[in-house]
Parts: C-alpha cells; sequence; structure tokens
C-alpha cells in the first residue's frame, strides 16, 4: 500500500502535480479497474486523487500503469492512456511550449519547467552535430518498469507536435526499459523507430529542427505564463532564489483561508502602497488580478470538493455578490460550470 508520504527512499520533493495523478486514476477506472481495488493499493480514496490543493507521490503514477500493465499484459497501456488525455495534464508546461518562439525554446522551457509534472524529473537538453537529444530520467524509471517514462514521453511528443505541427523533427525514440508490447506498436505510435534498453529515455530530433518556428509564438503570452511557472517554483521551494513573489502568494492563501480576497488589504498587511504593490507583481511579468483570481479559484475547487456546501454558499465564501458572478467567473476559469465540475467528481 503507498502512503501519502513516499513509499521508497526518496526526498520529500519525489511528488507530482494532481491533475497528472488524477488522469491515471480516472483512466484506469475507465478501461474497468475498480475504486475499491485502487484504494487497497495506494490506501487512498476518490477525494485524494482529485483534491486540487495537494501534490500527490508520484508513485501513484507507477502503481496504478503497473495495475493496468497487469490487468491487460501486453498491451502497451501508457502509450494508450497518453494518446487519449489532455494536454492540460501538463499544466502550463504545454502552454509556455506552445507560445515559444521556436521547437528549441520550446524544449528548452520544458527543461527548465520539468518540475511540474515531477520534482525530480531529471532533463537535459543535448545537441551534437546533427542530433538534439531531449533526454529523461527519473529515480523511478526502474521501479515503474519504464510505464511513467513512456507515458511522459508520449505526452512530449504530442505536445511537440501541435507547438510546430511537422511530423519529421523527431528522429527516433529510446527506452531504457524492455517493451511492454511488441515493437512495431511504439513505432506505429511515434511514427519513428523505438529503440529499448537504451541509456536513457529520450526524444531524438534533428538539430536543424530546432529551428523550426512554433505555430502560435507569442512573446506576450509566453512570458505570462513563464511568470507564472517561476511563481509556482517558488511556491514549491525548488527555486534557488525564491522572488518576492513567494511571499506574496503565502499572504494571498492565508488570507484566503477567512476568505479575503482585497487588493488593499493585501498591501497594507505587506506593509506597501497599493500602487508599489502592483508594480512589484507586474516587473514578475503577473497582475495582482491574476494572483487573487488564482487563489479564489483554488478555493473554488476545493469547496466544490464538499458536498455539504451549496454554490450560493461558495460565492458568498469567496467575496461574490451572487451564484451568478460566481458561476460566470469558474466558467472563465475552467471553462466548465461549478455544477459540472462537481459532478465530474463523483
Amino acid at each position: 500500500m503507498i502512503s501519502v508520504r513516499p513509499v521508497y527512499t526518496l526526498s520529500n520533493r519525489s511528488q507530482t502535480s494532481t491533475a497528472a495523478v488524477a488522469n491515471v486514476f480516472n483512466y484506469t477506472v475507465r478501461r474497468g479497474i475498480s475504486e475499491h481495488q485502487l484504494s487497497a493499493a495506494t490506501g487512498l480514496v476518490r477525494t485524494d486523487f482529485i483534491n486540487p490543493e495537494t501534490r500527490l507521490p508520484v508513485e501513484l503514477i507507477g502503481c496504478m500503469l503497473k495495475i493496468l500493465g497487469n490487468a491487460y499484459p501486453g498491451q502497451a497501456v501508457a502509450l494508450q492512456m497518453a494518446s487519449v488525455a489532455p494536454l492540460s495534464v501538463i499544466g502550463p508546461v504545454s502552454q509556455i511550449m506552445k507560445y515559444a518562439e521556436n521547437l528549441r525554446s520550446a524544449l528548452q522551457a520544458f527543461v527548465r519547467y520539468g518540475f511540474v509534472l515531477s520534482e525530480q524529473l531529471q532533463i537535459d537538453l543535448i545537441e551534437s552535430h546533427d542530433e538534439a537529444l531531449l533526454q529523461m530520467h527519473h529515480p523511478l524509471d526502474e521501479l515503474e518498469s519504464g510505464r511513467g517514462a513512456e507515458s511522459a514521453i508520449a505526452l512530449i511528443r504530442r505536445l511537440v507536435q501541435q507547438a510546430i505541427g511537422q511530423e519529421d523533427a523527431l528522429v527516433r525514440v529510446e527506452f531504457g526499459h524492455r517493451p511492454h508490447s511488441l515493437s512495431r506498436v511504439y513505432e506505429t505510435f511515434f511514427d519513428v523507430p523505438v529503440l529499448f534498453q537504451q541509456p536513457c529515455n529520450a526524444l531524438v530530433f534533428r538539430r536543424e529542427a530546432l529551428d523550426i518556428p512554433t505555430k502560435h509564438r507569442d512573446d506576450d503570452l509566453f512570458r505570462y505564463v513563464q511568470g507564472n511557472l517561476d511563481l509556482l517554483q517558488d511556491r514549491l521551494g525548488l527555486s534557488d532564489n525564491p522572488s518576492p513573489l513567494a511571499d506574496i502568494h503565502h499572504l494571498i492563501n492565508r488570507k484566503a483561508e477567512f476568505y479575503q480576497y482585497s487588493a488593499e488589504s493585501l498591501a497594507h498587511d505587506m506593509n506597501m502602497t497599493l500602487r508599489s504593490l502592483q508594480r512589484l507583481v507586474r516587473n514578475h511579468n503577473l497582475t495582482l488580478r491574476q494572483l487573487l483570481e488564482n487563489a479564489r479559484q483554488e478555493r473554488a475547487q476545493q469547496l466544490l470538493c464538499d458536498p455539504t456546501f451549496s454554490i450560493e454558499a461558495i460565492a458568498t465564501r469567496l467575496g461574490y455578490s451572487d451564484a451568478r458572478a460566481f458561476r460566470r467567473a469558474f466558467k472563465r476559469w475552467t471553462g466548465k460550470t461549478p455544477t459540472a465540475f462537481r459532478k465530474q467528481l463523483t
């Protein structure tokens, strides 16, 4: 059984986003694995998997993929899941790669912000005379028999296709483990040769392909997403030089516990004028309104996980004038109504 604390000998950074874990949980259930079986193996229940406030042990993904692999021997279940998973499970990394200048910039952004997938994921972009290798390694690769690596590399392959829209940029794929299905299954999925039992897991690109511009380059949006990711890095304590935004975000979260979302009150508690606080946040490619809205969204999703709170009660706690205003805001944040979001939790 996996506890909330990692069962393997790793640091407390061996965690991943709840969105990634929730996606694997939902896919595993849809493939016929009962929630009772998953709970017995992990020690967690549905609400643990989908709570947006948490970052869960990355072992959970490997555990569930192993259960799937045992249920469907000979199938590349990690590739099957990655082929239908929403790219949003990777979070803002998918956005920053989309808005990057070119493929090189997109891959460099993934190297810098790969902690969104897992805080112990080691990523390098290595360029030679004619090739560029995006290498990935996680301490759990061997324990998971490589299924987690297959899922991650398949998702990155999809991200690259979305970013540049060219099929011939990729030369081959390399995995450090043995295949879980026929080699042709992997080569059909990636549409390039796939090698196994290699020194590392890697996507190998033509070096000149790194200069291919992205289809949706947007420098302003790139900086905007970058600011969000830098803030997340500060929040997780992964930055060597935390920015002042870490203190601001900590205070915003503390005030959110008491349902306080006033910019003026925040500036007062920071011993700053409102204009100075706005300027400080703007220097990090963010806005104060954005930070407060992010806090509202996180709190809203947490409250929606509790069926004892009505939509009207949640709207009041978040400081909205009525439930209609809250519904509009929530739809803008997530693309779903609060009711629809709550239904998907059941």
